[in-house]
């Protein structure tokens, strides 16, 4: 029963710290767009999580270097497109929006993977109900961006469209990397794929004129790398895998609606950030559409009363 009870309190700690270095991506790439360029910071976070990333897997792993070709697809899928391409939105679209709003779209995330999963995967299947909480979520985030004519095109709108965008290129390359079913173990597929694609972002940063020498080296360039490099990627991504191991997938996911709460209050601390009454009324309309989609496993888990 001791044993029992300190399993949940891992189980309860990894998810709070998974909610906090979560949110800590927004934060991040607030504190250093001020001093780097957007693609090239999206490309030095994804170097850092690497280096970060191969000790762990050479500590845990035995499975530790591409041994197939599924494997070496699965890298280069995560490398540039779910990882590098992704990243190089995210960074971009953060530019033009609050830390909290930012978050917020990440929410969709898992949404738009069941929605690609339905798509891509042959044993996915899902009905109305999920139909419905999928079209939720994404009138959510039109409430959240609450688009008129007249602001149609400002900033603000179209950086949470980059966003958004950020999101689903995440959602489906995580759903093609699962129908690929490479062997490698995912920290390793991970750690692989954050090198390429930082390699794959320094490459876009000086394709759209970005240079190393425009990074201004303050103490605040210094704190964002190693929030999003290290805590935001690095820790986030060990601290993910090891989640879904000890609480699934479904669990695991709730993070994302307590993400934005996190975001919120650092984002006012940080940077005086305040928040809009109808950006809450969407997140709560995007929170509705992913208990609509995950009713089933979390209505088994109560039933059984399975414990964290």
């Amino acid at each position: 029963m001791v044993r029992g009870t300190r399993v949940q309190y891992w189980n309860v700690g990894l998810f709070g710290l998974y909610c906090v270095f979560g949110a800590l991506v927004f934060i991040g790439a607030k504190l250093g767009l001020p001093y780097v360029p957007p693609v090239l910071l999206a490309a030095l976070r994804l170097d850092i999580a690497g280096i970060v990333l191969l000790p762990v897997v050479g500590m845990f792993e035995e499975y530790r270097l591409p041994r197939t070709r599924r494997d070496v697809l699965g890298v280069v899928l995560t490398g540039v497109f779910t990882l590098g391409l992704m990243n190089t939105l995210l960074l971009t679209g953060q530019q033009h929006v609050s830390s909290v709003v930012g978050s917020i779209a990440y929410s969709l995330m898992p949404l738009l993977m069941t929605g690609f999963a339905v798509l891509v995967l042959p044993t996915a299947s899902r009905d109305w109900v999920d139909a419905v909480g999928i079209g939720l979520g994404l009138v959510g985030v039109i409430v959240v961006i609450g688009p008129t004519p007249s602001n149609l095109l400002t900033a603000r709108v179209v950086g949470i469209g980059i966003m958004v965008s950020s999101v689903a290129i995440f959602a489906l390359g995580s759903v093609l990397t699962q129908r690929l079913d490479p062997s490698i173990p995912r920290t390793a597929l991970t750690a692989w794929g954050a090198l390429l694609a930082g390699a794959f972002n320094h490459v876009v940063s000086l394709g759209v004129g970005e240079s190393v020498a425009s990074i201004e080296w303050t103490t605040g360039t210094l704190s964002a790398l190693f929030v999003l490099g290290v805590l935001a990627t690095g820790v986030l991504y060990t601290v993910h895998f090891e989640l879904i191991d000890r609480i699934g997938p479904s669990r695991t996911s709730l993070t994302f609606y307590l993400q934005p709460i996190v975001a919120s209050v650092f984002g006012w601390l940080l940077f005086g950030e305040r928040v809009a009454l109808g950006v809450f009324v969407g997140f709560a309309v995007v929170v509705v559409g992913f208990v609509l989609v995950e009713r089933r496993p979390f209505w088994a888990a109560m039933r059984h009363r399975k414990p964290w």
